[in-house]
């Protein structure tokens, strides 16, 4: 197993974040303990740098790795076996792995696995959050995503090996479902914005037809009425002319047709 544990580590403290073991044993510990040392001496490992250490490096000149066996000598030698610790140092955030691996490209892909273990950590965390974090203050959250990609680069670990351009393009490859991520929660916005917008409008000329509805029935019957007080004034005006036709030939009491029409008679 090439990657046997992993933890995300505040610098200025030594405060750990979130981590993951496959194993059992006291490797949180030591980490641990190797974190609070390196806060002590922060020259060890300088900012942006990256090391590996294991618990067999016999040089004396080099204080850290020195420093390294006396921490993990009692881990290390619970099966016999010889790990590796791979700890980078980026943006004040130790990132850090124990493995079993001593093939020189084994490790860089170690190194490549904390790489993209920086890159969306600090995609999803500010430097502000991470400043006020407890301990463990990620487990929760992020433990998904580091078992996630644990899993990965355990189960490829040979095939990565063998190419080195990889993780570069699994970088890219992380960077472009980020941004493709945000494209697509700013198009589904936008989209539920119109949708919003357009359901208002709906609402609105709705509204307005019910409106427009209620006015153009008042309309028709103003219209109806209009119309029936026409016919009746034209009516009452028709009546009328016919009775002055009358009343000038026959007088307002037609009289004098009443008398044409007797003396008609007597002759």
């Amino acid at each position: 197993m090439p990657i046997i544990y992993t933890c995300i580590c505040r610098a200025v403290d030594g405060v750990i974040l979130t981590e993951l073991s496959q194993v059992g044993g006291n490797a949180d510990q030591v980490m641990q303990a190797l974190m609070e040392r390196l806060v002590e001496i922060p020259e060890a490992l300088p900012a942006g740098t990256r090391k590996t250490f294991s618990q067999t490096n016999t040089d004396t000149g080099d204080f850290f790795g020195d420093l390294v066996a006396a921490c993990t000598g009692g881990y290390v030698n619970m099966d016999g076996s010889e790990h590796f610790f791979h700890i980078t140092l980026k943006h004040g955030v130790y990132y850090a792995c124990i493995s079993d691996d001593s093939d020189v490209r084994g490790q860089q892909v170690n190194f490549d696995f904390l790489d993209g273990l920086e890159t969306h950590f600090t995609k999803e965390y500010k430097e502000s959050r991470i400043a006020k974090a407890k301990r463990l203050g990620f487990q929760k959250k992020f433990l998904p995503s580091l078992r996630s990609k644990m899993h990965y680069f355990n189960v490829n670990h040979t095939k990565l090996a063998r190419d080195a351009k990889v993780q570069t393009l699994l970088n890219k490859i992380e960077d472009m479902k980020s941004v493709l991520d945000s494209n697509i929660r700013l198009v589904l916005r936008n989209q539920e914005e119109q949708l919003d917008e357009m359901v208002e409008r709906s609402s609105e000329m709705k509204r307005e037809s019910v409106v427009f509805k209620k006015r153009a029935d008042i309309l028709l019957q103003s219209n109806k009425r209009k119309q029936k007080m026409r016919c009746f004034v034209y009516g009452i005006f028709g009546v009328a002319c016919f009775y002055l036709l009358l009343a000038a030939g026959c007088g307002f009491t037609f009289s004098a047709c009443r008398v044409r029409q007797s003396s008609s008679g007597e002759k």
